[in-house]
């Protein structure tokens, strides 16, 4: 952490600032660019800094991403509260709106695991090989619901 002085708070450099909220450095240059956050100062030999009051914005910024905000309902908020409205009727709404996302979401996922189970249920009768001659499971699947939500294979 560097100091300038020993009544002065402390202050983070952009590594040290965003080692603690867990981002890279390219990502507070980002909300700088994009006017999430002001401009931080200067150290004389040219690093950003960040005060106390700073990371305290960026951690909102965090916390508010991982609820599900998107940057820019995250500037409006910042944006009302720095006039002195009060944007909490906003978030609960964005909030709202990400809960019945999450709900459709997971209405399909349950209805994928349903396939994927009746699938594997019905695999000893398809074991043979198809006309392709690769998988007779694969291949004689019907379309899986909300298979979509799944772009890559999941890591195990």
């Amino acid at each position: 952490m560097t100091r300038t002085n020993e009544a002065e708070p402390e202050y983070l450099r952009a590594g040290q600032a965003a080692a603690e909220l867990g981002v890279g450095v390219q990502t507070l240059h980002y909300y700088e660019r994009e006017g999430l956050i002001p401009v931080p100062p200067r150290s004389n030999a040219g690093y950003r800094l960040f005060p106390p009051e700073l990371m305290e914005r960026l951690h909102f910024i965090r916390r508010a991403q991982a609820l599900g905000l998107s940057l820019t309902e995250i500037r409006e908020t910042l944006d009302l509260a720095a006039i002195g409205e009060s944007p909490c009727g906003r978030v609960q709404t964005a909030l709202a709106g990400r809960l019945a996302e999450v709900d459709r979401r997971l209405d399909l996922l349950t209805a994928f695991r349903n396939d994927l189970a009746e699938l594997i249920a019905a695999a000893p009768k398809l074991q043979s090989a198809t006309a392709s001659g690769v998988c007779a499971i694969v291949e004689g699947a019907a379309p899986i619901r909300g298979s979509g939500l799944l772009a890559k294979p999941l890591n195990r």
